[in-house]
């Protein structure tokens, strides 16, 4: 994807320039703290990431898409499915037992985007739940010239990342009338459902029906935009 590859040529320049300045990027192989956090990404996106599951990483899939759906009517938020989402639903199903991505080559933007400043423990740290101590000396820890305030992540590449994906969601509107954006796992097996029916139809009025049947039309979890621009999830 296009996307990608400009991401990643100014990720790595980023990085080059950001070590010579003798800083470091926590991020290595193995570190998955940021994957049990909610990963919302584009359809078209999910959709490539659709095409290439093996058996295991579907049966991984059912199983988080399994717990979602039991949470949702719990959920009556986006910040408390933010909260809630490592105790009641999981990690990214798409690790191994490592903690190792295993479609690291086609991640979503919002994944490359996510360069920590700290080490991994801040990575799954609740930071709403720190003591007002902590969490003012983790404050004042932050370069505010290269995060993206309050959190240590970095903001270059999350900013150029929201860029590249409003890119891709124009471009899809643009060619079906439609774009999709939400829960990765979530789009991932409706793109895979759509792979699997031969002859599928893909207009938004298809999407919403099967978004529907599924118990996850909820604005937090999922958005479908049609033309005129309106929010097709509002018509539930």
């Amino acid at each position: 994807m296009f996307q990608h590859q400009q991401f990643d040529r100014f990720a790595r320049q980023w990085l080059a320039d950001y070590h010579t300045t003798g800083r470091t990027i926590y991020c290595q192989a193995g570190c998955s703290g940021c994957c049990s956090l909610v990963v919302h990404t584009t359809f078209p996106e999910a959709m490539r990431i659709a095409q290439q599951l093996t058996t295991d990483q579907e049966r991984q899939l059912a199983l988080y898409l399994e717990r979602l759906r039991r949470a949702v009517p719990h959920l009556s938020s986006m910040k408390s499915y933010l909260r809630s989402h490592r105790s009641q639903i999981g990690a990214c199903p798409l690790l191994d037992s490592a903690g190792r991505c295993t479609v690291y080559p086609e991640r979503p933007l919002s994944c490359r985007a996510l360069l920590s400043t700290r080490p991994s423990a801040w990575c799954v740290a609740d930071l709403s739940r720190l003591d007002p101590w902590d969490k003012r000396a983790y404050q004042a820890g932050l370069d505010r010239q290269v995060v993206t305030w309050p959190t240590h992540f970095v903001a270059a590449t999350r900013d150029l990342a929201e860029e590249l994906e409003r890119q891709i969601l124009e471009t899809m509107r643009a060619e079906t009338g439609w774009s999709l954006w939400g829960n990765l796992a979530v789009l991932i097996g409706l793109a895979r459902a759509l792979l699997l029916e031969a002859g599928a139809t893909m207009t938004a009025g298809d999407i919403l029906e099967r978004i529907n049947h599924q118990g996850l039309n909820v604005p937090w979890l999922l958005n479908l935009q049609a033309e005129p621009c309106h929010d097709v999830m509002e018509s539930r």
